[in-house]
């Protein structure tokens, strides 16, 4: 790649980033003039709690429960990592699949 290549690329990525800053700064101040405008101060701040404690219920609801001696939930939901794929390692999940099974049947006989 030339330099004068290299140099048409930098200035137009900078005119992009300069372009989507003023793009937002003018956003936000409308934003801003709108909500001032529209809601008085003690409005803004029953909002403002408002919206955190709809977003701490979300949370509460929707979060994963730790259930026995699992310690991290969000890692486990989020996470795949597989063990070695040795003998061992499928003796132990077929072992445990077993359990499971009896005690399912114990449970309806």
């Amino acid at each position: 790649m030339k330099n004068r290549t290299l140099r048409i690329i930098i200035v137009l990525v900078a005119c992009l980033f300069l372009n989507i800053e003023a793009a937002n700064a003018g956003l936000t101040h409308k934003i801003n003039l709108y909500i001032r405008h529209g809601l008085s101060d003690p409005q803004w701040y029953l909002m403002v709690f408002g919206v955190f404690a709809f977003a701490f219920l979300a949370y509460v609801v929707a979060a994963p429960v730790a259930i026995g001696k699992q310690k991290s939930p969000w890692l486990n939901y989020y996470s795949y990592q597989p063990g070695k794929n040795s003998y061992q390692t499928k003796r132990n999940m077929v072992k445990k699949i077993a359990t499971i099974l009896q005690e399912e049947t114990k449970r309806f006989a």
